[in-house]
Protein backbone atom coordinates (compact mmCIF):
# COMPACT_ATOMS: atom_id res chain seq x y z
CA UNK A 1 0.00 0.00 0.00
CA UNK A 2 1.65 3.72 -1.13
CA UNK A 3 0.22 7.17 -0.06
CA UNK A 4 2.09 10.31 0.29
CA UNK A 5 2.36 11.08 3.88
CA UNK A 6 -0.87 13.14 4.49
CA UNK A 7 -3.29 11.09 2.34
CA UNK A 8 -5.64 9.39 3.78
CA UNK A 9 -4.86 5.18 3.35
CA UNK A 10 -7.46 3.48 0.82
CA UNK A 11 -8.70 0.88 2.69
CA UNK A 12 -7.03 1.49 5.75
CA UNK A 13 -9.63 0.84 8.25
CA UNK A 14 -9.89 -2.74 6.91
CA UNK A 15 -6.11 -2.96 7.76
CA UNK A 16 -5.48 -1.63 11.60
CA UNK A 17 -1.94 -2.72 11.17
CA UNK A 18 -1.46 -0.09 8.63
CA UNK A 19 -3.45 3.04 9.65
CA UNK A 20 -1.24 2.56 12.93
CA UNK A 21 1.86 1.98 10.88
CA UNK A 22 1.25 4.95 8.84
CA UNK A 23 0.35 6.85 12.40
CA UNK A 24 3.74 5.96 14.49
CA UNK A 25 5.74 7.19 10.61
CA UNK A 26 3.73 10.27 11.29
CA UNK A 27 4.90 10.61 14.46
CA UNK A 28 8.44 10.23 13.58
CA UNK A 29 8.87 12.62 10.72
CA UNK A 30 6.51 15.29 12.01
CA UNK A 31 7.34 15.05 15.72
CA UNK A 32 11.38 14.30 16.08
CA UNK A 33 12.79 14.56 12.01
CA UNK A 34 10.50 18.22 11.66
CA UNK A 35 9.98 19.38 15.14
CA UNK A 36 13.71 19.14 16.31
CA UNK A 37 14.57 20.53 13.22
CA UNK A 38 16.53 17.72 11.73
CA UNK A 39 16.21 18.42 8.30
CA UNK A 40 15.13 21.80 7.51
CA UNK A 41 13.75 19.77 3.55
CA UNK A 42 11.75 17.66 5.56
CA UNK A 43 8.59 19.69 5.34
CA UNK A 44 8.82 20.79 2.02
CA UNK A 45 9.45 17.01 0.91
CA UNK A 46 6.36 15.94 2.59
CA UNK A 47 4.20 18.85 2.07
CA UNK A 48 5.01 18.91 -1.96
CA UNK A 49 3.77 15.12 -2.34
CA UNK A 50 7.19 13.62 -2.94
CA UNK A 51 7.28 11.60 0.34
CA UNK A 52 5.21 8.30 -0.32
CA UNK A 53 5.01 5.33 2.01
CA UNK A 54 4.45 1.55 1.17
CA UNK A 55 3.41 -0.48 4.12
CA UNK A 56 4.47 -4.58 4.19
CA UNK A 57 2.66 -6.50 6.25
CA UNK A 58 4.21 -9.80 7.16
CA UNK A 59 6.34 -11.78 9.69
CA UNK A 60 9.22 -12.27 7.27
CA UNK A 61 10.82 -15.01 9.02
CA UNK A 62 14.34 -15.97 9.26
CA UNK A 63 17.21 -15.90 6.93
CA UNK A 64 16.64 -19.30 4.74
CA UNK A 65 13.29 -19.67 5.70
CA UNK A 66 9.96 -19.47 2.67
CA UNK A 67 8.81 -16.37 4.98
CA UNK A 68 11.83 -14.41 4.68
CA UNK A 69 12.32 -15.16 0.90
CA UNK A 70 8.41 -14.20 0.50
CA UNK A 71 8.61 -10.97 2.34
CA UNK A 72 12.16 -10.41 0.41
CA UNK A 73 10.64 -10.88 -2.66
CA UNK A 74 7.50 -8.46 -1.90
CA UNK A 75 10.09 -5.88 -1.04
CA UNK A 76 12.11 -5.69 -4.08
CA UNK A 77 9.04 -5.66 -5.70
CA UNK A 78 7.52 -3.30 -4.26
CA UNK A 79 10.25 -1.40 -5.25
CA UNK A 80 10.10 -2.20 -9.00
CA UNK A 81 6.29 -0.62 -8.91
CA UNK A 82 8.01 2.40 -7.12
CA UNK A 83 10.46 2.79 -9.85
CA UNK A 84 7.61 2.78 -12.55
CA UNK A 85 5.98 5.91 -10.75
CA UNK A 86 6.82 9.75 -13.02
CA UNK A 87 10.54 10.14 -11.80
CA UNK A 88 9.33 13.87 -10.71
CA UNK A 89 6.42 12.28 -8.52
CA UNK A 90 8.63 10.60 -5.72
CA UNK A 91 11.95 11.88 -4.47
CA UNK A 92 11.96 9.59 -1.25
CA UNK A 93 9.95 6.56 -0.48
CA UNK A 94 9.30 4.69 2.57
CA UNK A 95 8.92 1.01 3.21
CA UNK A 96 7.23 0.26 6.94
CA UNK A 97 7.60 -3.09 8.09
CA UNK A 98 5.44 -3.53 11.29
CA UNK A 99 4.35 -7.00 11.75
CA UNK A 100 7.63 -8.27 11.40
CA UNK A 101 9.59 -11.24 13.75
CA UNK A 102 10.86 -10.50 17.01
CA UNK A 103 14.37 -12.11 15.45
CA UNK A 104 14.15 -8.78 12.87
CA UNK A 105 12.50 -6.26 14.59
CA UNK A 106 12.78 -5.86 18.48
CA UNK A 107 16.59 -5.52 19.99
CA UNK A 108 20.41 -4.73 18.26
CA UNK A 109 21.16 -8.60 16.63
CA UNK A 110 17.52 -7.88 14.95
CA UNK A 111 18.65 -4.43 14.00
CA UNK A 112 22.02 -6.02 12.41
CA UNK A 113 19.64 -9.11 10.68
CA UNK A 114 17.32 -6.07 9.17
CA UNK A 115 20.43 -4.83 8.06
CA UNK A 116 20.92 -7.86 6.53
CA UNK A 117 17.72 -8.55 4.98
CA UNK A 118 18.02 -4.38 3.42
CA UNK A 119 21.57 -5.57 1.68
CA UNK A 120 19.50 -8.27 0.24
CA UNK A 121 16.76 -6.35 -0.86
CA UNK A 122 19.11 -4.08 -2.59
CA UNK A 123 21.21 -6.69 -4.43
CA UNK A 124 17.98 -7.36 -6.22
CA UNK A 125 17.22 -4.25 -7.39
CA UNK A 126 20.80 -3.94 -8.51
CA UNK A 127 20.42 -7.30 -10.48
CA UNK A 128 16.97 -6.15 -12.01
CA UNK A 129 19.18 -3.29 -13.63
CA UNK A 130 22.19 -5.30 -14.75
CA UNK A 131 24.43 -4.30 -11.77
CA UNK A 132 23.90 -0.42 -13.49
CA UNK A 133 22.64 2.84 -12.04
CA UNK A 134 19.44 2.03 -10.06
CA UNK A 135 17.08 4.87 -9.50
CA UNK A 136 16.34 4.62 -5.88
CA UNK A 137 18.96 4.13 -3.02
CA UNK A 138 17.85 1.97 -0.11
CA UNK A 139 18.67 2.50 3.25
CA UNK A 140 17.85 0.66 6.46
CA UNK A 141 16.20 2.27 9.40
CA UNK A 142 15.07 0.39 12.84
CA UNK A 143 14.02 1.08 16.22
CA UNK A 144 16.88 -0.34 18.00
CA UNK A 145 19.62 1.07 15.68
CA UNK A 146 22.30 1.53 18.76
CA UNK A 147 22.68 4.80 20.42
CA UNK A 148 25.97 6.44 20.02
CA UNK A 149 26.41 10.49 20.00
CA UNK A 150 29.90 10.30 19.53
CA UNK A 151 29.81 12.08 16.64
CA UNK A 152 27.49 13.40 13.93
CA UNK A 153 28.63 10.12 12.08
CA UNK A 154 28.35 7.48 15.31
CA UNK A 155 24.84 9.86 15.45
CA UNK A 156 23.41 8.37 12.06
CA UNK A 157 22.05 5.27 13.75
CA UNK A 158 19.95 7.31 16.75
CA UNK A 159 18.19 9.67 14.07
CA UNK A 160 17.68 6.26 12.36
CA UNK A 161 15.66 4.96 14.98
CA UNK A 162 12.01 4.77 13.28
CA UNK A 163 8.95 3.22 15.08
CA UNK A 164 9.32 0.46 12.76
CA UNK A 165 11.74 -1.53 10.74
CA UNK A 166 12.07 0.53 7.22
CA UNK A 167 13.51 1.02 3.93
CA UNK A 168 14.36 4.38 3.50
CA UNK A 169 14.91 5.20 -0.75
CA UNK A 170 16.00 8.13 -2.61
CA UNK A 171 15.79 8.67 -5.76
CA UNK A 172 19.28 8.66 -7.24
CA UNK A 173 19.66 11.22 -9.93
CA UNK A 174 18.24 13.87 -7.19
CA UNK A 175 21.03 12.46 -4.57
CA UNK A 176 23.90 12.48 -6.95
CA UNK A 177 23.20 16.23 -7.05
CA UNK A 178 24.43 16.27 -3.65
CA UNK A 179 27.98 16.39 -4.17
CA UNK A 180 30.90 17.98 -2.17
CA UNK A 181 33.68 19.78 -4.20
CA UNK A 182 37.39 19.13 -2.93
CA UNK A 183 40.03 21.06 -5.05
CA UNK A 184 40.21 20.09 -8.85
CA UNK A 185 37.90 17.27 -8.23
CA UNK A 186 34.02 16.14 -7.48
CA UNK A 187 33.27 13.26 -4.84
CA UNK A 188 29.75 11.88 -4.56
CA UNK A 189 28.48 11.02 -0.91
CA UNK A 190 28.65 8.02 0.70
CA UNK A 191 25.18 7.38 1.79
CA UNK A 192 25.76 4.86 4.11
CA UNK A 193 27.20 7.88 6.20
CA UNK A 194 24.25 10.15 6.00
CA UNK A 195 21.79 10.90 8.54
CA UNK A 196 17.91 10.55 7.98
CA UNK A 197 17.79 14.50 7.93
CA UNK A 198 20.58 14.30 5.40
CA UNK A 199 18.83 11.48 3.12
CA UNK A 200 16.09 13.95 3.01
CA UNK A 201 18.06 17.39 2.62
CA UNK A 202 18.42 16.62 -0.93
CA UNK A 203 18.70 20.01 -3.07
CA UNK A 204 22.27 21.10 -1.36
CA UNK A 205 25.98 21.06 -1.50
CA UNK A 206 27.68 18.44 0.75
CA UNK A 207 29.20 21.42 2.48
CA UNK A 208 25.53 22.43 3.60
CA UNK A 209 24.74 18.37 4.50
CA UNK A 210 27.74 18.60 6.62
CA UNK A 211 26.51 21.32 8.56
CA UNK A 212 23.18 19.97 8.99
CA UNK A 213 24.87 16.83 10.55
CA UNK A 214 26.54 18.47 12.73
CA UNK A 215 23.60 21.03 13.76
CA UNK A 216 21.49 17.72 14.27
CA UNK A 217 24.12 15.89 16.59
CA UNK A 218 24.27 19.42 18.65
CA UNK A 219 20.20 19.20 19.22
CA UNK A 220 20.52 15.75 20.05
CA UNK A 221 23.08 16.78 22.49
CA UNK A 222 20.74 19.87 23.84
CA UNK A 223 17.74 17.62 24.08
CA UNK A 224 19.53 15.00 25.98
CA UNK A 225 20.10 11.17 24.90
CA UNK A 226 18.03 9.87 27.45
CA UNK A 227 14.94 11.74 26.87
CA UNK A 228 14.91 11.46 23.44
CA UNK A 229 15.27 7.48 24.08
CA UNK A 230 12.04 7.79 25.88
CA UNK A 231 10.75 9.66 23.17
CA UNK A 232 11.26 7.75 20.00
CA UNK A 233 10.10 4.50 22.44
CA UNK A 234 6.98 6.39 23.09
CA UNK A 235 6.42 6.10 19.19
CA UNK A 236 6.49 2.65 19.54
CA UNK A 237 2.81 2.32 21.11
CA UNK A 238 3.81 -0.49 23.48
CA UNK A 239 5.37 -2.67 20.70
CA UNK A 240 8.00 -3.97 22.18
Amino acid sequence: MTTPLDSPPQGALEVPEITQALARNDRYVKEFVEAFNLCPYAKRCRETGKLHRTVLIGPGGLPGTAEHETLLTRAADTIARIEGEPPESIEVALIVFPALVPELSQGEQSARAFEQFVTRVRERMQARHGGGDTPFYCVPFHPDFPEDLTDEHRAVRFIRRSPDPTIQLVRGSVLRAVRGVDPGNSRFVDVSKMTAAELMAITVPLSVSDRIAKANLAELHAQGAERLREFLAGMRGGRE
